[in-house]
């Protein structure tokens, strides 16, 4: 896998979209001065493979990785970067192994919203990591060497330098599993410990659940019997109500008869008089059609004198409408004659601007004709213009080619002049190295035997501290192995504390009621506090374990009540707690507390001090217990219960649970969830004692684990004095060894490097005349150019004057025709404004005429309209006498009418008085009868009420209800007798948990299910241990196996680069591989082994280097992207250091950032990074190759 190209668009200082294309096989390099935004390129390459941190990305915030705005840009909305790898061989994740290219994209906006694409799908932050994963590419892998990342790996301390081991050997994955593995392995253990917990709680609740369950099962075959009875009862209650039902059936049905005899003498009454009635309705309906015929006569007499009154009202509308009608006309006459005149007028001007249209279109054909000269004029001098500025600009591009050669050829010449002076003085200097060697080998030999008799004394010492050492730490192993036990059961206790306290806040044991309401309450504090609910009664008492059988009785009737702070909140409980439809709850307020009165008898210990009641419960708890006294004595608790029993209100309890009061003993052990509230509160109790006997045991064995350690350290520094004099004296003695030999390899060095400086001295100058016979060249060609270029330049200013006399010219003619074409618009608005006048009169005219033809024929109209009202008015005159005749014969006739229809009126009353008779006879029948249908109805409805209650208890029928009895024998009221003794006993067995054997099922199948949990959690925890220790082998195999593959590559390398001297990597003292640091020990040639720290900038330098590639000729990365690592470099290390990446090359991609022209000579491509615009990076690229080409 390769980086083929990266695009970068919004990112820091890359305002506008930069596309990058790298060398795959090669070395990419990108230079350019500070602050002009190379590094962001690396920020860019981190921040698309998923960098988080800030302080990485060299900002604050992970904003400031969008571009900020500059003077004359505006700010970013998002930042994109999209860096697309090859992937010839598929060598990725097998999603992506179909693949020739993956793009890894990642966007930024200022809303802080982050995407991550690869191939332009979105995908999460973990599938990029994986994606890399054991590459080498990452936060803590070895690919991107930033500026400062060299002397971290030097600085740092050793464990932070292992991670690119872990790196390298792929373990990276193994600790995120190990990491991911010990999470669920404490989530695991602290479930297991909550399952445990809560099991212990279901089991107590299911002992207490037996007891509902048997009362259940009582009280269910008691409610059968009962039913059974009752379905008898009802049953024989329907027979009797049938036999009462038939016999009122027979009584209703004679009554019946008699009311139809009496129906019957009233219907031939009321056909007579149905009789009459039509009569009278016939004849009313006669008399109202005359009075309707009389009322239209008299309407049509009053419609003729409204018509006639209406005709002259017409004629007298006419007339005015005639007299405005010729008003209008003369007028309009008058306004005709006015518009004809202006008509005339408006022609006259029509011909004149004709005639001025005509003369300024000819003025204009002329005008246009003598521009189009012009312009073809101006056209053929500016192409001439054009011609020549094109052969000047490739003059001068050829000029600029020429100069930039020379530039460039003086630059090499300078270089290779200064190159020449430096390998002169490296050979002077070298020839004064091995004078020095050769004087300092005697003084190496006579210090190697001083150093071998000091290490002896030393080795002595040693043994002696190494055994009480290790007597030393076998004593602090056994304090840390107790230590740790120590700590694994305080942690227990306090997960043990945690779960109990889980379980309390969830009320466990309560009834549901309870459980919801405080839970309520939980969720609503702004409720609680309103409603003053301070909590429940077993929140503020304790009870040790010892007394809690003797106190449960009591203990377990108050538990469950709620305790409130006023009793002025009872009403809105109680709206609560309907709104919420709660079952029954008991409530206690702390201001109306129990008075009990003072009793000198009470005999025991009053339990207000055998219990522990809490604030603000205590004032209110003294006085309620106050009436309860335990008897300790068990023995002789019969004997003085026998004698003296206790008065009411006070109550006597015994420690075998035993309660006594002036009426009634309770016996037998209290099964009740609640009671378990107050145990887990008492071992919440004992189990914090516990732990904090655990915490001082904890403190003061490591407090002797503290000393014991300080001896250890005390000792183990003796030790390690020793042995750093030892190091040392062995570090002396190899070098005064290696000083010999280095001397001697000094001066086979020097002399290679003599010659190697001639052979280069020799190609140096070879260089050196190639380049100035290219030189004159150059300079040749540039003045011949230049010449060109001056005669280029005075003809186009001739050219130019030329232009710009006829552009003038053009001008003036173009101003000359805008001028006529004015004229000549106005004059073509004028003509136009005039032809719409003239139509405007012509419209006006043809609407005058027509309005006068109009008037003319409404006048015509008028006067019909006269005519035939004048004639309407004679004709009412003429029928009005008629009329009035007909009107008086109509009144006579109907007057007979009336007389008529008052005579057999009075006949109709003498019927009805006989009708009425017949009625009240029926009416009497029908009330005697009503009341036999009455009772009729209630025995029918008291048969269907029972018919109702048998089918609700009962599917039978209650015929074979009756079947199944000897009706003859039974007694009804025996028989109710039992049925209400049935349901005295069933009310006299109180509330019955009817649910018990269900909860009771549900329970048990719960307390399985925890069970089975907790196996599977057992079997969890055994799985997670297995895997983790499993992940640690294989991690300490692949570190130990890349571990020394990279120590063995180190040395090389490090010999390479400083062409001698000695190195490697030292594990620090651990006793689990996995925690081991890496440390760095090194010898540059020439001196003594010593600390890292102590070597200079530019020796750290190379180290880290050796390191870093070390590490790729193990495992090479996809890409390596070294950013300046080469400044605190000499001349003659970055020779090696490029030597070394060009080996290295052809295995792995490099990119490279530096201001150092020796590195820039070794790329194959190389990058400039510029601001033209302040706050605003753009790039320029240059290939070697190509360039070398042009040179040439």
């Amino acid at each position: 896998m390769r980086i083929k190209n990266i695009k970068v668009s919004g990112f820091k200082s890359f305002c506008h979209p930069v596309n990058l294309q790298f060398k795959q096989h090669g070395i990419t390099i990108v230079v350019g001065p500070n602050g002009c935004g190379k590094s962001n390129v690396v920020d860019a390459i981190r921040w698309v493979l998923g960098e988080q941190r800030v302080k990485h990305l060299r900002g604050g915030s992970m904003e400031d990785v969008i571009f900020a705005g500059s003077s004359y840009h505006k700010p970013s909305g998002m930042a994109e970067v999209s860096l697309t790898f090859s992937n010839p061989k598929g060598d990725t994740l097998h999603q992506y192994a179909d693949y020739t290219e993956i793009a890894v994209t990642r966007r930024l906006y200022r809303s802080g919203e982050s995407v991550y694409m690869i191939n332009k799908t979105p995908v999460r932050l973990k599938d990029v990591r994986e994606l890399f994963m054991d590459t080498g590419v990452g936060g803590t892998g070895y690919s991107i060497i930033e500026q400062g990342r060299v002397g971290e790996i030097v600085s740092s301390k050793p464990l932070e330098r292992r991670t690119l081991i872990d790196d390298a050997a792929g373990i990276v994955k193994f600790r995120f599993k190990r990491e991911t593995a010990e999470k669920r392995l404490e989530e695991t253990t602290q479930n297991l410990f909550r399952v445990t917990d809560v099991l212990g709680a279901l089991s107590e609740q299911e002992d207490g659940l037996k007891e509902h369950v048997e009362k259940a099962e009582k009280y269910l075959d008691l409610q059968q019997q009962c039913g059974q009875l009752e379905q008898q009862h009802l049953s024989l209650s329907l027979h009797q109500a049938a036999i009462n039902e038939d016999k009122a059936q027979e009584l209703v049905q004679g009554h019946q008869q008699q009311q139809e005899d009496l129906q019957n003498e009233k219907s031939v009454v009321e056909t007579e008089m149905e009789r009459l009635k039509l009569e009278q309705v016939q004849r009313g309906t006669h008399v109202g059609e005359r009075r309707e015929q009389l009322f239209q006569k008299e309407q049509k007499i009053q419609e003729a004198e409204n018509q006639r009154e209406l005709e002259k009202q017409n004629l007298q509308n006419v007339s005015e409408q005639q007299q405005g009608q010729e008003t209008e006309l003369a007028e309009l006459q008058q306004r005709l004659s006015e518009r004809e005149n202006e008509r005339a007028g408006i022609t006259t001007r029509l011909k004149e601007l004709a005639e001025r249209l005509g003369e300024l279109q000819a003025k204009l054909v002329n005008i246009e004709e003598l521009r189009t000269k012009e312009n073809n004029a101006l056209q053929q001098a500016s192409e001439e213009a054009l011609a020549l500025q094109k052969r000047l600009l490739k003059v001068h591009t050829e000029l600029t080619n020429h100069t930039n050669q020379k530039s460039f050829l003086d630059e090499r010449l300078e270089n290779l002049t200064e190159r020449q002076q430096r390998l002169q003085d490296q050979e002077q200097s070298h020839r004064n190295l091995l004078q020095e060697a050769t004087l300092q080998v005697s003084d190496s030999e006579e210090r190697m035997e001083s150093i071998r008799l000091q290490k002896e004394e030393l080795s002595v010492k040693l043994a002696e501290l190494e055994s009480r050492l290790a007597a030393q730490h076998t004593q602090l192993t056994e304090t840390e192995t107790q230590l740790e036990d120590l700590r694994y059961q305080h942690s227990t206790a306090q997960s043990r504390i945690e779960s109990l306290h889980q379980i309390q806040t969830q009320y466990e044991g309560f009834s549901d009621s309870v459980k919801i309401f405080m839970q309520l309450m939980q969720e609503n504090p702004e409720t609680k506090k309103k409603l003053g609910v301070s909590g429940l009664l077993a929140d503020y008492i304790s009870v040790s374990e010892e007394i809690l059988t003797a106190v449960s009785p009591v203990m377990a009737e108050v538990l469950d009540w709620v305790v409130i702070e006023n009793a002025a909140d009872f009403p809105e409980l109680e709206i609560f707690c309907t709104e919420h439809d709660l079952a029954q709850l008991k409530f206690i307020a702390l201001d109306r507390p129990v008075a009990v009165p003072k009793d000198s008898k009470t005999k025991g210990t009053p339990l207000p001090e055998i219990l522990e009641i809490k604030a603000p419960l205590k004032e209110w708890g003294e006085k309620f217990f106050s009436r309860f006294s335990l008897l300790k004595d068990e023995i002789n608790f019969w004997n003085e219960s026998g004698n003296n029993a206790p008065t009411a209100p006070y109550e006597w309890l015994s420690t075998s649970g035993i309660r006594l009061t002036n009426s009634n003993v309770s016996i037998g052990k209290v099964q009740s969830g609640s009671l378990g509230f107050l145990q887990r509160q008492q071992q919440i109790v004992d189990v914090e004692k516990y732990a904090e006997d655990l915490n001082k045991k904890l403190k003061k064995l490591e407090t002797e684990q503290q000393t014991l350690r300080e001896k250890y350290e005390t000792l183990k520094q003796e030790q390690e004095s020793s042995e750093e004099e030892t190091r040392k004296l062995e570090f002396e003695l190899l070098s005064c060894n290696k000083e010999l030999e280095h001397h001697q390899l000094e001066e086979r060095r020097t002399q290679q490097t003599v010659s190697q400086i001639a052979q280069d001295s020799a190609n140096i100058q070879n260089e050196m005349e190639t380049s100035r016979q290219k030189e004159n060249t150059a300079t040749t060609a540039i003045k011949t150019l230049e010449k060109e270029r001056t005669e280029l330049e005075e003809k186009t200013t001739e050219v130019q004057e030329r232009i710009l006399e006829q552009q003038s010219r053009v001008d003036a003619s173009s101003e000359d025709l805008l001028t006529h074409r004015v004229s000549l618009t106005e004059i073509t608005e004028q003509q136009k404004n005039t032809e719409e006048t003239a139509d405007r009169l012509r419209r006006e005219s043809a609407e005058t005429t027509l309005r006068l033809e109009q008037l003319e024929t409404s006048r015509n109209d008028a006067d019909l309209r006269l005519e035939k009202s004048r004639k309407r008015i004679t004709e009412i005159d003429e029928s009005f006498a008629g009329m009035l005749e007909s009107r008086t014969i109509m009144k006579l006739e109907l007057d007979e009418e009336i007389l008529l229809h008052e005579q057999k009126s009075e006949e109709q009353t003498l019927l009805t008085q006989k009708l009425q008779e017949r009625q009240g006879l029926l009416e009497n029948s029908v009330s005697v009868s009503h009341q036999e249908s009455l009772k009729l109805t209630e025995f029918r409805i008291q048969r269907e009420q029972l018919e109702n209650q048998i089918a609700e208890i009962t599917d039978k029928s209650p015929e074979e209800i009756i079947a199944e009895m000897d009706v003859e024998t039974a007694d009804l009221k025996k028989m109710g007798q039992e049925l209400r003794g049935l349901k005295v006993r069933l009310n006299t067995m109180g509330a019955v948990n009817l649910s018990a054997p269900e909860e009771y099922a549900a329970l048990t199948e719960r307390i399985d299910f925890l069970k089975s949990q907790s196996d599977d959690l057992d079997k969890a925890l055994d799985d997670l241990k297995e895997t983790i220790k499993d992940i640690n082998i294989e991690s300490r195999r692949r570190f130990r196996e890349m571990y020394e593959l990279i120590n063995e590559n180190f040395k090389k390398v490090f010999s390479t680069l400083f062409e001698g001297g000695e190195a490697e990597l030292v594990l620090t003292e651990s006793e689990d591989l996995l925690s081991a640091g890496v440390d760095i020990v090194a010898q540059p040639p020439g001196k003594k082994l010593q600390n890292i720290n102590l070597l200079s900038g530019g020796e750290k330098a190379l180290t880290a280097i050796s390191l870093i590639f070390a590490i790729f000729l193990v495992k090479p990365s996809p890409f390596c992207f070294l950013d300046e690592v080469d400044a605190p470099l000499d001349d003659v290390n970055v020779v090696r250091f490029n030597r070394l990446i060009t080996s290295l090359s052809y295995d792995s991609q490099f990119i490279l950032i530096t201001h150092n022209k020796k590195t820039m000579e070794i790329g194959d491509l190389l990058y400039g990074v510029t601001m033209e615009e302040p706050g605003i990076s753009k790039t320029v690229s240059v290939e070697f190759n190509e360039a070398s080409r042009l040179i040439a």
